[in-house]
């Protein structure tokens, strides 16, 4: 479609007629009392919308999407020059309908699948008896893009025989007229393109789309639908429980016995398909009358088309399309609970509403009118042959005939968090509805893909869908799509709060080219929206062993089903999925239960089954040897728990001290208490090749390799306020630090090992190292004081009051809060560590703070909208990356309301503020309730040409999974965690042995050192504890070469160290002595001498720095 543009109303360039200038109004116009039509628009804002914005939104988003008047010309143009090349075709001959050599030898190709083969009567080609334009065009509620217009085409009842309903002669003839308009309209100059597709992904119904060529060769897609004449058939004669396809034709067998109609089995698909054509007209112009003077009406069923359009569910087969949407609204209006003098917000937010308490797979409406023809099918009739039931004015077509009870369930999903969107006051309600595209792998926590082969096939005996397969015309995946996800439904249980297969694009394809086969997908996906609070349970329990149910339990379970005995005395039937097993396995039970149920009911082979859900797991799973009764290393969430039980145990000690002050709070400000540590740490039980230097700590020993990296985890002790405390800074700390030999004392009497340093005490607990300081906030009020000079004393933020500010009170604070959010989801913990792993594996930890990505991860599962909470890691990550590449990071600050705390006033506020200051703040700006102007987190990092970097990085890794996670057999999901090293300048590849963090690498090596824990290991000395040479090293190259160059390096076991030289590295200087450092003299062109940077000096200085360390140096050109 060409682009659509309003006339340009200002003078164009070059020409002799003035500008045109603005009115300027009078101070008695400017100044006058509103109008009524303003005050009721001031009004409705008021009562309806959040805000002003809002409504402003909405008109221009609604501007954006409608046709322009210009554009409607043209196609309105279009529609009339294409109509009267219709009416004007010649007349055909009279052909058999299975001889079409005089069609396709001219090398066209019948746009439908017949098989059968075998089919009687006759193909007469007539004109058109009228071409009229119908759909979304004629009511003005187009939605761009790919706008299209719609043009029914009336098929001579001539055309039509006595025997034309049964056995798919009727679709035979509806194609071949399709293809001899194809074949007239090919020889027209202005028809640009023609091709063929399925009318809402139904294989029965091809239209022809033809690209029509108009005035300043603008292109209109027109889309052709062939209906019969009004009377050729009986409306009746497709009543749902009717049969039309014969069994004994069907496949390809003599007629035995009495073949009476009452006798075979209702087509009710292949009977809606014809009836969809018999009632299109009439439904169009019900459509027309109820719409026909409300702007309004029109407006909502734009808003609702475009909602539709961004969680894809209003395309291919089984899609709830803007038809349907548009028929529900008048629907409602028939109802009088929608009326025509409702604004579009009104008429989109109540039709949400009602979508939210209707079940239409229960209670099917109807639109059907009073004075209905006799022997119409009743809503029972509906209910029993379809999913979902909408009856049309007619009585006959169930309009949702093709939509399962999946897809509609998951439509009612979308209406409540539309409903819940529309009324959170702490999110930007507009873009979440409208402006966010909700793709079906975001969507879903978990996915799998069924490839369609001949499994599927041989299932519909055991599944008794036979008849079924008749009635579809060989579609079997569209078959028995229905009963595998009741299957399911009925397996997965209170795991899944929603399960849906994939809408598929129906394809196109060029008029001389064979249709595409049926079924034209070769792979069927499916979503599971999980529930976490039942997804991870590893029995199911069933009915009690002595009821009837109890042999309906067993039958559907089959081998898996056993009888267990509870704790509450009764034994039941159940099933048990994992008996023990870390985190991770319990994540993935859905995908055991979806295998073992397929593979029963189905008997689908594993190897036809591709589950999406864990793919990323082995990123956080750390290869380590254990031996005793440590727990497995699964992706860690066993190891931080517990590390958190020690944690607790040593708080419950501190509390119980005996100290001069009262320990107010005490908080663990590390990583792994907020659940962000991507490697959980591990107690020290390994076998150590360390000497031990006295009685409380061990050392490297040089001839070894570097010892295995071993952390300290910090916890802050804020004590209570007193009046004796000094106001002298030295003399505070001073008494701080009687307080850590104190303390240090007080947990030796406790048999703890403990080492005292003037700012805290080291404490060794089951073999985790902790780092206990003590805190006050007097610290933080003297290291404020500051004397101006004319000697008074003031109280001003300084670097080491933000500082410390930052590590006894924030930090604290929001560890507590991380924390509290991983309790409520347990999916967070595995979504921020793969964010922070993918980080550092770009190379990037060191210049982008964990923090931030810890606050952007907490942002996804805060305001999930317009998601659910991720419950899946590996949804979470995606979500990661798309929030990191396409939020606007300049013009947006990104605010993360955690506990709630944030008001109306609170974000309207922040958003004022952060506009009008933007040029002072952040690049990337968070904003949480305890830092709402400052982004205290970011301030320093990270910088433009990283967050570029980052957001680019971001981009392409989704591209590259979103791509392997369309076909996960085989792929290699480390890929995006392997940094591309093309962009630096220098590489300075690292000595394995001497990386104590080798094994938590994304790729291991032959040589890599593993690690084995044990529990019987002796742990009372004091490990290697935060010794990382490569650390060590890189702190020198930054403090001697910064002016010179930026150095990368993945932090968790990277192996390389990149180095990209600054822009002004290569500028000569002026020579001076203060200048020389590693530079060189060289003549310039006017044989002055100046200083240039001596490239080769620095990289020798670089293998200096790092001897036994660096293994070698790469430089580039």
């Amino acid at each position: 479609m060409g682009t659509d543009m309003e006339d340009d109303k200002r003078s164009p360039i070059g020409s002799d007629e003035p500008p045109l200038k603005q009115a300027r109004l009078s101070k008695g116009k400017l100044y006058m009392p509103p109008t009524n039509e303003e005050l009721n628009q001031l009004r409705e804002t008021e009562n309806l919308f959040h805000s002003s914005l809002f409504r402003l939104q909405i008109s221009e988003l609604l501007s954006e999407v409608r046709l322009k008047e210009k554009r409607k010309r043209i196609m309105n143009i279009a529609a009339k020059e294409l109509r009267q090349i219709l009416l004007k075709l010649p007349e055909g001959k009279e052909h058999d309908i299975m001889h079409q050599k005089w069609l396709t030898k001219s090398g066209f190709q019948v746009p439908l699948n017949q098989n059968p083969w075998d089919v009687k009567g006759k193909f007469h080609f007539l004109p058109p008896k009228e071409a009229t334009i119908i759909g979304s065009f004629t009511s003005d509620t187009c939605v761009k893009p790919d706008v299209h217009l719609d043009m029914m085409v009336v098929i001579p009842k001539e055309c039509i025989q006595a025997k034309d309903h049964l056995n798919h002669r009727y679709a035979r003839k509806r194609a071949l007229y399709l293809t001899v308009l194809a074949k007239h309209l090919d020889n027209q100059p202005k028809v640009e393109d023609l091709m063929f597709t399925y009318h809402h992904g139904n294989h029965l119904k091809p239209v022809l789309v033809v690209t029509f060529k108009v005035e300043d060769c603008k292109l209109v897609n027109i889309h052709l639908h062939p209906v019969p004449e009004e009377g050729s058939f009986k409306v009746n004669r497709f009543h749902i429980c009717k049969n039309n396809i014969r069994p004994h034709w069907y496949r390809g067998q003599a007629a035995v016995g009495d073949q009476v109609e009452e006798n075979q089995p209702s087509t009710p698909f292949y009977n809606s398909t014809v009836l969809e054509d018999l009632t299109m007209k009439t439904n169009q112009e019900f459509l027309m009358q109820q719409q026909e003077d409300s702007s309004g009406v029109k407006e909502g069923i734009t808003l609702l088309k475009v909602w539709l359009r961004q969680r894809e569910l209003d395309y291919g087969y089984g899609g709830f399309t803007g038809f349907i949407m548009s028929m529900y609204v008048t629907y409602l209006l028939s109802q009088r609970k929608l009326n025509v003098l409702m604004s579009s917000y009104q008429v989109m937010r109540n039709t949400l509403i009602n979508l939210t308490k209707s079940d239409w797979t229960t209670e099917g409406i109807s639109l059907q009118a009073p004075e209905g023809q006799p022997h119409i099918p009743t809503m029972s009739d509906f209910h029993d042959n379809f999913d979902v039931v909408f009856v049309d004015r007619s009585g006959f077509l169930n309009i949702c005939y093709s939509v399962n009870s999946n897809t509609f369930q998951r439509v009612r999903h979308e209406a409540e968090l539309a409903i819940e969107m529309l009324e959170r006051i702490d999110l930007d309600n507009f873009e979440s509805l409208f402006m966010k595209p909700v793709p079906f792998h975001l969507k879903f926590d978990h996915m799998f893909h069924i490839n369609c082969t001949d499994d599927l096939i041989t299932s519909f005996d055991g599944l008794g869908l036979s008849e079924q397969l008749i009635d579809s015309c060989g579609d079997y995946v569209q078959t028995c799509l229905p009963t595998i996800l009741k299957i399911l439904g009925k397996a997965l249980g209170k795991r899944v709060r929603l399960l849906q297969n994939k809408l598929i694009s129906p394809p196109k394809w060029y008029v001389t080219s064979s249709p595409p086969k049926v079924p034209f997908t070769d792979r069927l996906t499916v979503g599971l929206l999980l529930d976490p609070e039942y997804s991870s349970n590893v029995l199911d329990k069933g009915p009690s062993a002595d009821l009837a149910e109890a042999a309906e339990f067993r039958e559907f379970w089959g081998e898996k089903c056993e009888l267990r005995r509870f704790q509450d005395g009764s034994i039941c039937e159940a099933v048990l999925w994992a008996a023990g097993g870390t985190m991770s396995t319990k994540r993935l039970i859905c995908s055991k239960i979806v295998t073992y149920v397929l593979k029963k009911c189905l008997g689908l082979s594993k190897k036809n089954l591709d589950y999406i859900g864990g793919q990323l797991d082995d990123l956080l799973h750390m290869p380590i040897h254990i031996k005793g009764n440590l727990p497995p290393y699964g992706t860690g969430e066993e190891q931080t728990l517990a590390i958190m039980n020690v944690y607790d145990d040593l708080c419950k000690i501190l509390r119980r001290l005996e100290l001069p002050l009262t320990i107010n709070s005490i908080q663990g400000t590390s990583p792994v208490f907020r659940h962000t540590e991507v490697f959980s740490p591990l107690p020290a039980k390994y076998k150590h090749v360390e000497y031990a230097s006295d009685d409380v700590r061990l050392l490297p020993r040089a001839d070894k390799p570097c010892p295995v990296w071993s952390p300290i985890q910090k916890v802050v002790c804020l004590l209570e306020g007193s009046g004796h405390w000094p106001d002298d800074l030295e003399a505070l700390r001073r008494v701080k630090a009687a307080f850590h030999i104190k303390v240090a004392e007080l947990l030796n009497q406790n048999k703890l090992p403990v080492q005292v340093q003037p700012t805290s005490v080291l404490v060794l607990k089951d073999g985790y190292v902790f780092q206990v300081e003590l805190a006050h906030t007097r610290e933080i009020g003297l290291l404020k004081l500051t004397k101006t000079q004319d000697g008074m004393v003031k109280m001003r933020d300084t670097e080491q009051s933000l500082a410390l500010e930052k590590e006894i009170i924030a930090l604290p604070k929001l560890t507590s809060t991380l924390h509290g959010l991983q309790q409520q989801c347990n999916s967070f913990s595995g979504t921020v560590r793969l964010a922070n792993r993918w980080v550092a594996a770009q190379m990037l930890s060191d210049f982008v703070p964990d923090i931030a990505v810890d606050l952007m991860v907490a942002h996804i599962y805060i305001a999930p909208l317009p998601f659910k909470v991720p419950g899946s890691p590996l949804v979470g990550f995606q979500r990661f990356l798309t929030l990191l590449s396409t939020f606007d990071w300049s013009t947006s600050p990104l605010i993360i309301n955690l506990n709630y705390k944030f008001t109306k006033e609170d974000l309207t506020e922040i958003r004022s503020r952060f506009t009008k200051e933007r040029s002072t703040l952040p690049l990337m700006f968070l904003s949480t309730p305890e830092d709402k102007f400052s982004s205290l987190w970011t301030k320093r990092a990270p910088t433009a040409p990283i967050l570029q970097r980052l957001i680019l990085l971001a981009s392409e890794s989704l591209k590259v999974l979103n791509k392997q996670l369309e076909n996960s057999d085989g792929q290699d999901f480390r890929q995006i965690f392997r940094p591309p090293l093309d962009v630096y300048n220098v590489l300075i590849h690292l000595c394995q042995k001497q990386l104590p963090r080798q094994h938590q690498a994304v790729d291991l090596r032959k040589d890599t050192y593993i690690p084995c824990y044990q529990d019987d290991v002796e742990s009372n000395k004091f490990p290697i504890t935060q010794f990382d040479p490569v650390q060590i090293y890189l702190k020198e190259l930054r403090a001697s070469y910064d002016e010179f160059a930026l150095f990368f390096h993945d932090t968790f076991g990277g192996n390389v160290i990149g180095v990209i030289w600054k822009p002004n590295v290569f500028v000569p200087q002026q020579f001076k002595v203060s200048h020389v450092n590693a530079h060189k003299p060289q003549a310039s062109a006017g044989q002055e001498m100046e200083l240039v940077s001596n490239i080769e000096a620095i990289v020798e200085d670089f293998r200096i720095l790092g001897g036994g360390l660096v293994a070698s140096i790469e430089v580039k050109s």
